[in-house]
């Protein structure tokens, strides 16, 4: 098998940390994209800008329909009769390689196989169901595989997003392969910390992610349509569910947004992102018990995401409490080093304590992180 391709044997139930990928894109994909709330918008940054002439079929079964122009493309390329690792050779060849399609990483790219097929480009979402797409096509059994990593924060205005990672596990007799547009250097996977999920998570992973990015874009309407769908397809999807609640909460009906968050947390008890978001309508609410009750179960949850500690610093400089908002300003900045936000509070925090040389280093890496 051709190595420097990004898809590797993994021998059954052995962990093994991943090689970098081919192409040297983003290290991770938003099969479960979530959000959460922050107190203050943040100035200067903007949501992903999704095509508005393009739309994901309502037919989830579409999202994977190749057309014969495909079908006419990958049989030139893919011999059926090779061993299974040469026809996952010449599958990412066929994809990636600058004799193929030359496939690019696109932030917000979320295609059907086709669409993704006529642009050559799209996120790690579209990469992953354009591999199973193909290789199903050539009768190769490829099914989508969620991994565990630890999460990746990013803000968005009010919205905070949390990714997870998928991509493309086949089980093969002897062992199995897993295919990946990019793999972390430091993400180790194996049976223990990967399952393999159904068609109907991943399609609805595809329009919970547009759906959030339309909801970034502050499109309520289209986002709803979207989130529906992902909850129509996958009624056990609690990110989605989640999902739609903070949509719902955004548009001002609170009480279908509890609906929601409930609903999330009846599918997966331990969604913390929808149990982090009843909290905080229970406390809008004035129910503070049923509000402190949540908290003490999110408590590591909320204290693992960045913009969580940011807020709680902020208000913590407001109230003259300098060193509880450096201790997390410091959390903060371990878990997400490039959130210029962090740096600008760590110098309003330093210059409260008349440390203005030190005020002035936490500035410039303001600056950096902002170009």
């Amino acid at each position: 098998m051709n190595a420097k391709h990004a898809f590797h044997p993994t021998p059954c139930c052995s962990p093994r940390i991943f090689q970098r990928g081919l192409l040297g894109v983003l290290l991770f994909l938003t099969l479960g994209l979530s959000l959460a709330f922050a107190t203050e918008p943040v100035s200067g940054v903007s949501a992903p800008v999704t095509d508005p002439d393009y739309c994901l079929p309502d037919n989830p079964r579409d999202l994977l329909r190749i057309d014969n122009e495909m079908k006419t493309y990958f049989s030139a390329r893919i011999k059926r009769w090779s061993c299974l690792e040469s026809q996952l050779d010449q599958i990412a060849e066929a994809i990636l390689g600058e004799n193929g399609l030359h496939f690019r990483y696109e932030v917000d790219g979320v295609y059907d196989v086709r669409e993704a097929f006529r642009r050559r480009r799209g996120n790690c979402l579209t990469y992953s169901m354009l591999v199973v797409a193909v290789a199903r096509e050539f009768r190769i059994p490829a099914e989508f595989n969620e991994v565990i990593i630890h999460p990746r924060w990013n803000r968005t205005g009010r919205l905070v997003l949390e990714s997870r990672h998928i991509n493309v596990r086949i089980q093969a007799p002897g062992g199995s392969y897993e295919i990946d547009l990019k793999q972390s250097e430091n993400m180790r996977v194996s049976r223990g910390s990967a399952r393999v999920v159904d068609d109907a998570r991943a399609f609805a992973g595809a329009y919970n992610n547009v759906g959030v990015y339309r909801l970034a874009a502050g499109d309520y309407t289209d986002a709803m349509r979207l989130l529906e769908l992902a909850t129509k397809t996958d009624p056990t999807y609690a990110s989605a569910w989640t999902n739609l609640g903070s949509a719902y909460f955004l548009a001002g009906d609170s009480g279908q947004a509890r609906e929601c968050y409930e609903r999330a947390l009846a599918e997966e008890p331990a969604t913390p992102s929808a149990a982090s978001a009843l909290a905080s309508l229970d406390r809008k609410d004035g129910r503070v018990a049923e509000a402190e009750r949540l908290e003490r179960t999110v408590l590591r949850y909320r204290e693992r995401n960045p913009y969580y500690l940011l807020d709680v610093a902020r208000d913590e400089l407001a109230n003259g409490k300098l060193e509880a908002a450096r201790r997390h300003l410091k959390r903060a900045i371990h878990i997400k080093d490039d959130e210029p936000a962090l740096y600008e509070l760590m110098a309003e925090v330093a210059r409260g304590q008349g440390l203005e040389s030190e005020a002035q280093r936490w500035a410039a890496r303001a600056k950096i992180n902002m170009s």
